[in-house]
């Protein structure tokens, strides 16, 4: 899990969601917005997955991917990730090549 300092507000949520670059793969929408530090935030709709702690492992899932990315690289900016349907099937694996794609692919693009 990711420090809550690291963890996006509510406020500020709103405020990137509308101005951010959107990156699709099959499983995750991806909002990036430039930022000096990072701060991430998950997105799990009940649409996704109806019970709470299938949708909390998900997102406990995506964050601790980040975390452990970020020991790796240097990694700056607000991410949101946004779920779709496939990932409530997806073992935590293919879970984890699903953002690290699609992480790689937002920082060759936009850095």
């Amino acid at each position: 899990m990711l420090p809550k300092k690291e963890r996006l507000s509510r406020v500020a949520f709103n405020r990137f969601f509308s101005v951010g670059k959107r990156q699709h793969t099959p499983a995750l929408q991806v909002v990036f917005v430039p930022d000096a530090g990072l701060h991430v935030s998950v997105v799990v709709s009940k649409k996704i997955a109806k019970l709470a702690v299938t949708r909390n492992l998900i997102r406990r899932r995506i964050y601790d991917i980040v975390r452990k990315f970020r020991t790796k690289k240097e990694v700056r900016g607000v991410f949101i990730f946004m779920v779709k349907s496939p990932v409530a099937k997806m073992k935590y694996e293919e879970l984890k090549l699903e953002v690290l794609g699609a992480l790689e692919s937002i920082l060759k693009k936009y850095n």
